[in-house]
């Protein structure tokens, strides 16, 4: 049987992606060992990951949906919810207070006492420094002002960034080599993240990977999904032409509706990219 031939725009999509593009991203944790490597360095220690959920999107009855990059169970029971984003676009602590209590009410089974309610980690991966103090890694502990005490309840918030390095303690060197990771498409270190460098090779370096990642892309075509039409653009990972293509709209209308999102079209750097992007 002749193998499934991608259109040129799909492809050309995929041979530009990195970890931190959510769509890669999420395949990469479709393994258990890359998603243990991750959590294990931002969390300082060494865990065990016993499930990726399968699912992409929680519902709720109360108000919308959440979609989820990762969600990993924990031996002990804890969940981890990891997102990567590149667009400093929003409020993300709210979107992470949020989801955290999405998976909480989802995953917290009925008439459960409030001491044994679902214990959630959310990990933010951005391309941008959110607290701009140029540290990898920041913990948001809940501070009782007066005293300073630390209180627990369940919640642990940690923000991670692939733009700050430090490496005057281990946590931050290996937070600093992990994100290299995210963001560089040929960089792998088998030395520290075997798993994770492994199966970054296999998406980026072999036709077998680029196929797997072809057909998620196209999947999320084929539903006409603008939102991330929109971010591919934004990202530079499509041209507005295959975009507007693939959302069968004009290129004119694409660009506005764009706009009205908030998004922008990236600048080229030359004319003749310029007219390629449009």
């Amino acid at each position: 049987m002749a193998k499934k031939a991608f259109p040129t725009a799909t492809v050309e999509t995929v041979r530009k992606m990195i970890p931190l593009d959510d769509t890669l991203f999420q395949k990469m944790c479709e393994d258990k060992g890359v998603c243990q490597e991750i959590i294990s360095t931002i969390l300082g220690q060494e865990v065990k990951v016993l499930q990726v959920i399968p699912q992409d999107s929680i519902g709720n009855l109360q108000g919308r949906a959440v979609r989820l990059d990762c969600l990993c169970r924990l031996k002990g029971g804890i969940l981890v919810n990891i997102e990567v984003q590149k667009r400093n676009d929003d409020n993300h602590e709210a979107r992470v207070r949020y989801n955290a209590s999405v998976i909480t009410s989802n995953k917290t089974p009925k008439s459960t006492k409030f001491k044994d309610v679902q214990k959630v980690v959310a990990i933010f991966i951005s391309a941008f420094d959110k607290y701009g103090k140029g540290f990898p890694i920041y913990h948001v502990d809940r501070v009782v002002r007066e005293t300073g005490d630390v209180v627990k309840n369940g919640f642990t918030e940690i923000y991670v960034n692939t733009v700050a390095k430090k490496y005057d303690n281990e946590l931050n060197a290996n937070v600093s080599d992990l994100m290299d990771l995210f963001v560089d498409r040929d960089t792998v270190n088998t030395e520290k993240f075997p798993e994770f460098s492994k199966r970054k090779n296999t998406f980026v370096n072999t036709q077998k990977g680029e196929r797997i990642m072809c057909q998620a892309v196209q999947d999320l075509l084929d539903e006409n999904n603008l939102t991330k039409l929109f971010e591919y653009v934004e990202q530079g990972l499509m041209t507005v032409a295959n975009a507007s293509k693939a959302a069968k709209l004009t290129k004119e209308k694409f660009k506005e509706e764009m706009a009205l999102r908030g998004y922008t079209v990236p600048q080229r750097k030359n004319s003749k990219a310029a007219a390629a992007a449009s």
